[in-house]
């Protein structure tokens, strides 16, 4: 019974220990407003997000795509991974192009972001789309 209080006590001031240090290394939480302006500029980039989608949903960019090889299905997975600046900048250039006009410049920025997306992703090893791309 001795050696079980001594092996009971040496337990006891383990876990002391583990759980002061615990409490000191947690940094305190910080809360603090959400201003308008942040809120307002996540809901546009989600709604810019979803028209990129959108057009990638439509018939004839389904159609181009699948002419140059690319999965519409990736596409809208590549628009997911695409920063915001990049999607609201695709999302201005659907407004800018007429019903029916330059559709072709539009799908050749999609088209040529995400060449470059996939080659930035085969450089960090993540993909192997592109073989002539020398892996580190």
């Amino acid at each position: 019974m001795k050696h079980y209080r001594g092996f009971q006590k040496a337990v006891v001031y383990l876990l002391l220990a583990a759980f002061g240090f615990v409490s000191l290394i947690v940094a305190p939480a910080q809360a603090a407003m959400v201003g308008t302006p942040a809120i307002l500029e996540a809901q546009s980039s989600d709604a810019a997000r979803h028209k990129v989608k959108g057009f990638l949903d439509r018939q004839e960019v389904a159609r181009q795509l699948q002419a140059w090889g690319v999965d519409a299905d990736e596409a809208k997975n590549r628009v997911d991974t695409m920063t915001d600046q990049e999607v609201a900048m695709l999302s201005a250039k659907i407004d800018q192009v007429p019903a029916g006009g330059d559709a072709l410049g539009f799908v050749l920025a999609v088209a040529f972001l995400t060449f470059v997306t996939l080659i930035i992703l085969d450089i960090a090893g993540v993909t192997d789309v592109f073989t002539f791309i020398n892996k580190r």
